[in-house]
């Protein structure tokens, strides 16, 4: 029986290391295919443009973390996947058979659905997206407007607060001054994460002078102006804006595969609604909650007990519960800690807990070095 994962990120690679060891001695067979040779440590991607990371140093090779756990990794560009015949086919015309299918490619910036937004703001979203806007930060002159957001129907808004206050410490560090302005699509600012985070965030903002929008669109997007769906123009001379997101291309390049905007609908147990041997987790499925590393991550294993179970004949599949574990950076002042999680007691939907300070910045780099010992 042969498993085969597609994507190398926190689902497929965690999601490939539980059934490696737990079929070392079978003889199932294990495939992992990503384009790209090497996982990348997203968490600091943040980090990148302040010169506070090399990629080199939050990048690991795949074929040698795969290899200790007997699973195959091949780097190959999926083109399309053939679910009646239980195929991929990939981009040399290679052909892979498989009896489960574990999707964990993630999801990708849909530019296109802002006209405008491409081209006309930095990003973070890959080694070299990271590397460009390094430059470009590095570029920034006192008095220069700075515009950081995030676009509706961007399922991972994290991101954009961590950059924004990287920033603002990169630039005091410097004593480079500009006036900066937030928006978000969010009814408040990361307010479904709980009232508390709102709040913290919003005395970091006040006392950085950073001015904000929530509950808010994009409308139009020019070289140097913005504008927003409450009237407001916003200049920029450098923005970071998170767009929406897309499944991946060979998703829409599947006809058999009923999609929502490339993204994967499954059930609790992360098993796709439409093909039973198909498994879906982290970004690349259409669950509506917040994306994030760890949630793939524990979806990834998921999914990959799921598997095992159905092969050693039981029909008990574990469902996905969603919760929250984050950590966030706050430039000079630490990072902010936000556990979410469902409530036990009745009329308690959900537990909700923030705090900011030092100690969550010092968890945030604790969560880097287990990964870095984790893959060596």
């Amino acid at each position: 029986m042969r498993i085969v994962i597609l994507g190398g990120g926190f689902g497929g690679l965690n999601a490939a290391l539980l059934l490696g060891k737990a079929l070392q001695s079978t003889p199932h067979e294990i495939v992992l295919l990503s384009d790209a040779p090497c996982f990348l440590f997203r968490p600091s991607l943040i980090w990148v443009p302040f010169n506070k990371r090399q990629i080199k140093e939050i990048s690991f090779p795949l074929n040698e973390i795969l290899q200790k756990v007997r699973v195959q990794f091949m780097q190959k560009r999926v083109v399309s996947i053939l679910p009646k015949e239980k195929q991929i086919l990939c981009e040399n015309g290679t052909r892979l058979i498989y009896d489960y299918l574990i999707i964990a490619t993630g999801a990708v910036p849909a530019w296109e659905q802002i006209e405008g937004l491409k081209g006309n703001t930095a990003s973070v979203y890959n080694a070299h997206a990271a590397l460009q806007t390094k430059r470009r930060v590095g570029e920034i002159k006192v008095g220069q407007p700075i515009l950081i957001g995030v676009a509706q129907q961007n399922p991972s808004q994290g991101m954009a607060y961590e950059f924004l206050f990287e920033l603002h410490a990169f630039l005091h560090e410097r004593n480079v001054q500009c006036p900066i302005t937030f928006f978000t699509y969010e009814k408040e600012l990361f307010n479904h994460k709980g009232k508390k985070v709102t709040l913290i965030l919003e005395k970091h903002m006040k006392e950085k002078q950073i001015s904000h929008y929530s509950d808010v669109s994009i409308t139009k997007v020019e070289p140097g102006c913005l504008q927003l769906s409450n009237g407001v123009s916003l200049p920029y001379s450098f923005s970071l804006i998170l767009p929406p997101y897309k499944g991946a291309e060979f998703i829409f390049a599947s006809p058999d595969l009923d999609h929502e905007n490339g993204l994967l609908v499954t059930n609790k147990g992360l098993q796709s609604t439409q093909w039973e041997n198909i498994y879906v987790v982290g970004d690349a499925n259409a669950m509506k909650e917040y994306k994030s590393g760890r949630a793939a991550e524990v979806q990834g294993k998921i999914a990959a007990r799921n598997i095992l179970n159905r092969i050693q004949g039981h029909s008990r599949q574990q469902e996905y519960h969603p919760d929250m574990l984050y950590v966030m950076e706050l430039g000079t002042d630490g990072g902010m800690f936000v556990i979410r999680y469902p409530g036990s007691r009745e009329g308690t939907p959900y537990f909700e807990w923030a705090v900011d300070g030092y100690l969550p910045h010092l968890m945030k780099l604790a969560f880097e070095k287990y990964y870095s010992w984790k893959l060596s």
